[in-house]
């Protein structure tokens, strides 16, 4: 696979509108993009319970959910606590919250885009 060809796999937490809307620890469900250069290919939900239980995570729903997007480059949710990204890093997962509440397809691309840029170099 050549850099132009660069394939990524990206979740993203939304309530369903097409926004990147909802904290890491909220998500019940991740959906999951397959990103090339000619643009985003929706695979899958992929269901999860809530990790945030009343402001405290609860570690064994975190490790579930990190072993569902094992397979992901980057998880784009419109907040994460320092904690659960720590943990997304240890796992090579890129928390994304840069894009709170932006349309799904042209934040995860513009995000894509900047990561080819950064792999030509």
């Amino acid at each position: 696979m050549t850099e132009t060809h660069l394939l990524l796999r990206v979740a993203v937490a939304s309530k369903g509108a097409g926004q990147i809307d909802l904290h890491f620890g909220h998500a019940d469900h991740f959906d999951v993009y397959d990103l090339e250069p000619g643009g985003p290919c929706f695979l899958e939900h992929r269901e999860v319970e809530h990790y945030c239980q009343g402001g405290y995570g609860d570690e064994d729903k975190r490790e579930v959910i990190l072993r569902i997007l094992a397979d992901c480059a980057a998880c784009f949710i419109a907040r994460v606590g320092e904690g659960p990204r720590e943990k997304l890093a240890g796992a090579g997962i890129e928390a994304v919250d840069a894009y709170p509440y932006g349309a799904v397809e042209a934040c995860i691309m513009d995000w894509y885009r900047k990561r080819l840029e950064t792999a030509r170099r």
